[in-house]
C-alpha cells in the first residue's frame, strides 16, 4: 500500500509517472536515470520513495515531492501539493485552475490566459518528450530526432507567447 506523506502527496505515484522505476525492482529506494538531463547514460538520480526525496549526483538537483512536481512542470510552487493526489483532490485542482481562468477572463485577459494555458500544456508535452527520450537512452532509435523536435516546439512556443504578450 502506498504511504501518503503528511502533506497528502502520493510519492510513489508521482515518481512512477515520470521515472522508470524498473531498476529498483520493487525496492523503495535506489538510483535511476535522471530525467532532468536528456543524455544521462548512467543512473545518477537517487530516490527514496518512502521519504519522498530525490538527489541527482550528476546535475545536482535535489528536493522533495513538491520540488519534483515543480521541476517536471506539473504545478507552480504554491499548488504543487495538489498535483498527484486522489481523483477528488484532482477535481479540486481543476476547480482552482477554472477559478483562475475565470478571474482572468473577468479582468479582460482571456486571450492571454488561453495563450498561457496553451503554452503550459505545450511545455508539459515537451518535457514529457524529453523524459521519454532520456528514459530510452542515447542509443535508442529516433532519440535525437525527438529531442530536436522538442527543442523546435519549445522555441516556437516561446516566440508565440512573446508575440502575444508584446
Amino acid at each position: 500500500m502506498a504511504r501518503r506523506r503528511a502533506d497528502g502527496v502520493n510519492a510513489p505515484d508521482l515518481f512512477g509517472r515520470h521515472l522508470d522505476l524498473t531498476p529498483l525492482r520493487g525496492r523503495r529506494r535506489g538510483v535511476v536515470r535522471c530525467i532532468f538531463q536528456p543524455c544521462d547514460r548512467t543512473p545518477s538520480l537517487s530516490i527514496d520513495i518512502e521519504r519522498g526525496v530525490f538527489n541527482c549526483f550528476s546535475c545536482g538537483v535535489s528536493g522533495g515531492v513538491k520540488k519534483f512536481a515543480e521541476l517536471v512542470g506539473a504545478a507552480p510552487h504554491r499548488r504543487a501539493r495538489f498535483v498527484y493526489l486522489s481523483p477528488l483532490d484532482e477535481a479540486r485542482r481543476d476547480a482552482l485552475a477554472a477559478e483562475r481562468h475565470a478571474a482572468g477572463s473577468r479582468a479582460g485577459h482571456r486571450p492571454l490566459m488561453e495563450a498561457s494555458d496553451g503554452y503550459r500544456l505545450t511545455m508539459l508535452e515537451v518535457d514529457h518528450a524529453r523524459a521519454v527520450a532520456s528514459a530510452a537512452g542515447p542509443d535508442a532509435p529516433l532519440v535525437w530526432e525527438l529531442l530536436t523536435l522538442a527543442a523546435t516546439i519549445e522555441r516556437q512556443a516561446n516566440a508565440d507567447l512573446a508575440e502575444i504578450v508584446a
